[in-house]
C-alpha cells in the first residue's frame, strides 16, 4: 500500500524528476486538446478515451515502468517497442525508413513503378542543369554531395526477414550515372563508402546510429573542400585530426537509435571514435559565403570547424529551416524570412547534400524555388521592394499608416511593410509597362 500511495503522489506531484521517454516510442499525446463532460462525449467515449490518456501520462514513475517493459521485451525476446526501429545481427540498430529504401518500398509508394521514378530523375536532372546555369551567372558554384545510408554501407546485419527483399534497382544510383553523364559537379559518398568499409579504420556507421559515424566526419569535410577547390578557383584550408578520442560515451547522432528505444540499461558498445580535429593551413586561403540545401546530414559538418573554412554560412534543412551563422536567420522557418533571395544571390557556392531516401523528394523543391527567383529578374525584384521598404521607414506619416493598418489585419509591422512595398512595386511596374506599350 506505500507503494502504491508513493506512486500515486508521483503521479500527482512528480516531486522525483525522471528522464523524459523518447518522443518517438512515448505514446501519450502530451498536449492534447481538453475535453469536457458532457452527454455527448461522454455517449461517443471520448471523455473516457480523454481520462485514460490523462491516467497514463501522469501515473507516477510512467518513464520507469515503460523502460522496464522495453528492456524485458529488448533483452529476453528481441523486440523493439519503437515501430522504426528495427535490430539486426549483430546488436545493429537500423531505421525503418532506410530499410524501406533500400528494399524499393519508398520508391514504390511515391512512384509505383521504377520506370516513373526514372523518367521524374531524368526531369529532375534537366531541371539541375538550368538551376546550375543560372547560378553561373550569378557567379554560383554548384556541387551535390549523394549521401549513402547505412542498410546501404551494411546490409549484411540487417534483419533477416528483409534481406530477400533488397531491390535490384537503386535511385541513388541512378541519379549518379545521369550526374555523370551530364558532367555535374557531385561527390559520390554513396558508392565510396561501400568500398572502404572494410579498411576504413572505424565503423563509418555506429551499432547504434543512422548518420554517418562522427568518425567519419573529417574526411567527409576535407574531401567537400578538395572537391570544391577542383571545380572552383577558391583555396581552402585542409584538416587536421588531432586526436582519435575513442570512447563509449557516444555523440547524439552515433546513439541515436539507442537513445529511440528507451531501454532501462545502456546498450553495450565498442568504443568509437569521437575525433578531435580543426582547419590547417588557414592563412592566405579563401573564404567564401556557402549555401547547403540538405537533410540531417549536414548537421555534423554544420557543428564542426568545417563551416569555418567559409566567411558566411547558410543551412537551409530540408529546405524549411533556416540554420545559419547569423542569428537573425538562424533556426527560422524560410516562408517567414525575407532576404532568402539575398542569401541565394550572395552564395559563392551552393552545396546540395541527401541521402538516398530523401533523394524522392529531389532537393525539397529547391531547384524550382530558386528557378522562380531567378527567373524575370527575381533578385532584381526583391531589391526593389526592400528599397521601397526603407522609403516607408523614413517616411513618419506613411509608416504609421502601415503600423495602424498591421493593427487593423492583425499582423506583424513588418509583413505588413512587405505587403505594401510588394503592392507599390507593383503598380509602378504596370505604369512602366502601360508606358512602354504607348
Amino acid at each position: 500500500m506505500v507503494l502504491l500511495a508513493y506512486i500515486a503522489l508521483q503521479g500527482f506531484t512528480h516531486v522525483v524528476p525522471t528522464r523524459p521517454l523518447s518522443p518517438y516510442t512515448d505514446k501519450v499525446k502530451v498536449g492534447e486538446q481538453k475535453e469536457d463532460l458532457t452527454w455527448a462525449t461522454y455517449i461517443d467515449g471520448s471523455y473516457q478515451e480523454y481520462l485514460a490518456q490523462q491516467a497514463r501520462k501522469n501515473t507516477g514513475f510512467r518513464e520507469f515502468f515503460s523502460r522496464c517493459h522495453n528492456q524485458v521485451a529488448y533483452s529476453c525476446f528481441g523486440k523493439i517497442a519503437n515501430e522504426n526501429v528495427y535490430k539486426g545481427s549483430q546488436h545493429e540498430l537500423y531505421l525503418k525508413g532506410a530499410i524501406d529504401d533500400i528494399t524499393g518500398k519508398l520508391l514504390a509508394n511515391k512512384y509505383g513503378t521504377i520506370e516513373k521514378a526514372k523518367a521524374e530523375a531524368r526531369k529532375n536532372v534537366g531541371e539541375t542543369l538550368t538551376l546550375i546555369d543560372s547560378l553561373h551567372q550569378h557567379g554560383t558554384q554548384f556541387l551535390f554531395v549523394f549521401c549513402p545510408t547505412k542498410t546501404a554501407v551494411y546490409p549484411e546485419t540487417m534483419p533477416e526477414a528483409f534481406k530477400d527483399s533488397i531491390s535490384d534497382f537503386s535511385l541513388a544510383e541512378y541519379y549518379i550515372e545521369l550526374f555523370k553523364e551530364n558532367d555535374i559537379p557531385h561527390i559520390d559518398f554513396y558508392s565510396y563508402f561501400k568500398t572502404i568499409k572494410d579498411t576504413f579504420p572505424y565503423r563509418l556507421y555506429t551499432r547504434t546510429g543512422s548518420h554517418w559515424a562522427e568518425a567519419t566526419i573529417p574526411f567527409v569535410a576535407d574531401s567537400i573542400l578538395r572537391k570544391l577547390e577542383a571545380i572552383t578557383d577558391y583555396r581552402f584550408p585542409g584538416i587536421d585530426v588531432i586526436d582519435p578520442n575513442l570512447s563509449r560515451d557516444y555523440s547524439d547522432q552515433d546513439g541515436e537509435l539507442e537513445t529511440h528505444i528507451d531501454l532501462l540499461l545502456p546498450l553495450c558498445k565498442p568504443k568509437a571514435s569521437r575525433p578531435i580535429f580543426t582547419l590547417q593551413d588557414t592563412i592566405g586561403k579563401d573564404r567564401p559565403n556557402l549555401l547547403v540545401v540538405g537533410d540531417g546530414y549536414f548537421t555534423p559538418l554544420q557543428g564542426s570547424c568545417f563551416v569555418d573554412a567559409f566567411n558566411r554560412w547558410d543551412f537551409w534543412l530540408y529546405n524549411q529551416t533556416s540554420i545559419s551563422s547569423r542569428p537573425e536567420l538562424n533556426w527560422k522557418y524560410l516562408n517567414q524570412l525575407y532576404g532568402t533571395d539575398e542569401t541565394l544571390k550572395q552564395a559563392d557556392i551552393v552545396i546540395a547534400l541527401y541521402t538516398s531516401n530523401y533523394l524522392l523528394n529531389y532537393m525539397s523543391g529547391f531547384t524550382q524555388s530558386a528557378l522562380e527567383l531567378f527567373a524575370n529578374g527575381g533578385v532584381q525584384e526583391q531589391e526593389a521592394i526592400r528599397s521601397i521598404m526603407e522609403s516607408i521607414k523614413s517616411d513618419p506619416n506613411w509608416f504609421k499608416s502601415i503600423q495602424e493598418q498591421a493593427q487593423e489585419r492583425g499582423i506583424s509591422v513588418e509583413e505588413n511593410l512587405r505587403l505594401n512595398a510588394a503592392y507599390v512595386f507593383q503598380m509602378q511596374k504596370n505604369e512602366q509597362d502601360n508606358n512602354n506599350q504607348h
